[in-house]
């Protein structure tokens, strides 16, 4: 399979936030994530999903745990189950890339796998 990312839907989920399910296996999904300056991915913890990010574009301050850090492009993360986390952009169009697995049903209740 191979995804063309133009032709991938963008989702609005918040005033400051938007995502493309970009590509999703039988136990694993790419999501693409895009924010405004100040747009939040609230604090929050997986019970089942192992989460990997990388920063592609501007910068964010990103929680691990009780680690946080400012990260910039080529930056990324990890986070385990049961690890709280959650992002802030700080600058306009800023984009993350996350890998979970398994993936998120719930991202593809609109979304084509």
């Amino acid at each position: 399979m191979i995804i063309i990312n133009k032709d991938v839907q963008i989702k609005k989920t918040g005033d400051k936030t938007s995502q493309k399910v970009l590509v999703a296996g039988d136990k694993i999904m790419m999501v693409e994530f895009y924010f405004d300056k100040g747009g939040i991915g609230v604090l929050h913890k997986h019970d089942d999903h192992e989460q990997i990010g990388y920063v592609t574009k501007g910068s964010f301050e990103i929680t691990v745990g009780n680690e946080t850090k400012v990260a910039k492009q080529g930056d990324c993360y990890y986070a385990a189950k049961n690890v709280w986390h959650g992002v802030v952009a700080l600058e306009d169009d800023s984009i993350l890339v996350d890998a979970f697995t398994p993936l998120r049903e719930d991202f593809l209740t609109t979304s084509d796998k």
